[in-house]
């Protein structure tokens, strides 16, 4: 059977002109122009910093999850960016902790080398993930209390792999 025909036309292709006029919709010119108009109207109703109030100040130790400041929450933040634009959560040049889900398998995995516009490989998938949710280190008094016995899989890691060494000796 041809796309476009029904089974009692054995084949023959049905003239567009027989799907104008069964439509209760009208013509795909109408229904494009229309949803042109509305794409038009939705998009001068974005929401920016300036039209947004500010939430409440957050606790004085809080920091911001996307510039790692104090002083606001990541809603606030003045260096927030519009939806799509970078691969990750977190725009800084830090290292942060990142949590990651392979939309291939499903697996989830946490790392503390977690960067900017970088991923990692999935173990079981061999595809580079990037990570739906990035924060700060937890660093009381200054220090880095990760767990330093853990070795990095420095060959599943997109900085280490583009650096061509240990992404941790950035810092």
């Amino acid at each position: 059977m041809g796309r476009g025909a029904y089974p009692q036309d054995k084949g023959k292709a049905l003239s567009s002109s027989v799907y104008k006029s069964t439509s209760p919709y009208g013509s795909l010119n109408n229904i494009a122009d229309g949803l042109s108009s509305l794409t038009e109207h939705f998009s001068d109703l974005t929401l920016t910093s300036e039209t947004r109030k500010p939430s409440k100040r957050p606790p004085p130790n809080y920091l911001c999850h996307l510039c790692f400041n104090k002083g606001h929450y990541i809603k606030d933040c003045p260096q927030a960016r519009p939806k799509g634009e970078g691969l990750t959560p977190y725009q800084g040049k830090k290292r942060c902790f990142g949590e990651y889900k392979c939309p291939k398998c499903k697996r989830k995995w946490m790392s503390g080398n977690s960067w900017a516009n970088m991923g990692q490989e999935c173990i079981k998938c061999h595809i580079n993930v990037y990570p739906h949710k990035q924060r700060p280190l937890e660093k009381p008094d200054g220090l880095d209390v990760s767990d330093q016995s853990k070795e990095h899989p420095q060959h599943l890691c997109e900085k280490c792999k583009v650096l061509g060494y240990y992404c941790r000796r950035v810092q």
